[in-house]
């Protein structure tokens, strides 16, 4: 049950406790105040005793207020203020204050709800910031993220690392003639196989713009990712989308640039991501609807070239 359902029927003892304390105070002063006044002592030792009685009346009841208010409310305070310097580890609240049967238990209760739905919503809009609303697939801000995890990896494993630039073909053409509502479905399609095709946890598929897509592969032979990139080009084709004004073909079809630093060359994706994009420009310049693959130590020396 949450801790909205619950307003107004928690119990709230604190001001009926504090009434009741109150109460027996005052007849507790009262009766002993009676007691001085008619024990006929002498009146310096009167006022002694009343004074006394007073410091140890107002000692027991400031140390009340100290125990059940402004201890729970210091720890309270204390922990609103790690949560706003960003410790995590306090998160959660202790369970001395949202056990409590009382209106500072209520208010820590209230207080951790509302901590546990902000967290909620901040990784809902962390997620949302991450991903194209489009495709679903990552953005040029997930692919920054995740490259900061992945090419230290990558250097610690001394593995491969490969990139793929894929371009879809005549785009705007497509997109003038059949529209941008169909220009969406198209792309929307066109993730799916790319989301199909790379599956690995460690695989990063993303959106950059447009009819633009980049992936990224780690430990993954430059044959392989060729492979892969050429087999995915060749499901784009075969799904059949029509394309009447694509001077390559008459469906819609993609091209790849692909660009494998090897092991024990230090991968910088800036260089990777450039040789990519001359791999992509290769393929155009061949008639598009191809896979073009080339290693990082020799950008220009075009490993495999296929067309389909």
């Amino acid at each position: 049950m949450s801790i909205i359902s619950m307003q107004g029927k928690q119990p709230l003892i604190f001001k009926g406790r504090w009434a009741r304390l109150s109460v027996l105070a005052f007849m507790g002063s009262g009766l002993f105040g009676w007691g001085v006044g008619g024990a006929h002592w002498p009146w310096p030792i009167q006022v002694i005793a009343l004074l006394l009685l007073v410091s140890l009346t107002s000692g027991w009841v400031l140390l009340r207020i100290e125990r059940d208010l402004l201890h729970p409310m210091r720890r309270l305070s204390e922990h609103a203020r790690r949560l706003h310097e960003g410790d995590n580890t306090h998160l959660m609240m202790t369970t001395y204050l949202t056990e409590r049967r009382d209106e500072v238990g209520e208010l820590a209760r209230q207080f951790q709800h509302l901590v546990e739905d902000l967290k909620t919503h901040n990784a809902q809009l962390l997620e949302q910031s991450l991903v194209d609303p489009l495709t679903k697939l990552g953005n040029r801000r997930m692919l920054e993220n995740r490259l900061d995890v992945a090419l230290p990896l990558t250097r610690r494993l001394d593995c491969t690392v490969s990139v793929l630039m894929m371009d879809v073909d005549h785009f705007k053409p497509y997109n003038d003639y059949y529209g941008h509502p169909a220009g969406d479905e198209c792309l929307v399609q066109i993730s799916g196989v790319l989301r199909d095709t790379f599956r690995r946890e460690t695989d990063i598929v993303v959106r950059l713009g447009g009819e633009e897509f980049l992936v990224l592969l780690i430990d993954t032979p430059s044959q392989e990712a060729w492979r892969l990139a050429d087999a995915m080009r060749g499901m784009i084709q075969a799904m059949g989308i029509p394309h009447e004004y694509s001077p390559t073909a008459n469906v819609v079809t993609v091209s790849v640039g692909v660009v494998t630093s090897p092991p024990g060359v230090g991968a910088d994706i800036d260089d990777m991501i450039a040789c990519a994009d001359e791999a992509l420009y290769a393929c155009k310049a061949q008639g598009r609807n191809t896979t073009q693959a080339r290693m990082l130590s020799s950008p220009v020396e075009a490993l495999e070239t296929h067309a389909g």
